[in-house]
């Protein structure tokens, strides 16, 4: 099995523990003198169950993160941890820049003017070179994940 395999199982499992939460939530309290259409223990016992599953696949995915190389130096862990603070650097400056923008919608001359603090182009052009070295070191994590073989 490949490393990206692993992953879609990891995310699959994920949605099927989100999805039986949400339906467990939703029957854990009735009307007195209904029947839940799903009995909750039954449910909680299967989602207990995916979270087992979900602990042994996340365990997996790190030792092969953590043992495998995109380059010398480099493994797949830590450019996972890159490539997460690069997005969140990216979100920071987008958010930034959309804060930043002035739209001159006053209606007289009376009313309060706002003024951008910083350079929005700027903020844009930063936003814009995240966005680049996430997409270039997501697309090397991709391809390493279907390169390696789990054991």
């Amino acid at each position: 099995m490949k490393l990206a395999e692993l992953l879609m199982e990891r995310a699959e499992c994920q949605r099927r523990i989100s999805q039986l939460s949400s339906r467990l939530r939703d029957c854990v309290k009735i009307q007195e003198g209904d029947i839940p259409p799903v009995k909750p223990d039954v449910m909680l016992k299967e989602v207990t169950e995916l979270h087992g599953q979900l602990e042994g696949i996340i365990r997996c995915i790190n030792h092969v993160n953590v043992t495998n190389e995109l380059e010398p130096g480099l493994t797949v862990a830590d450019a996972v941890t890159r490539r997460d603070m690069l997005r969140s650097q990216r979100e920071l400056y987008d958010s930034l820049a959309k804060a930043a923008q002035v739209s001159d919608s006053r209606y007289s001359m009376k009313e309060i003017r706002f003024v951008s603090t910083m350079d929005v182009s700027d903020l844009i052009r930063k936003t814009d070179e995240f966005s680049k070295a996430v997409r270039m070191i997501d697309a090397r994590i991709q391809a390493k994940n279907w390169e390696v073989e789990i054991a």
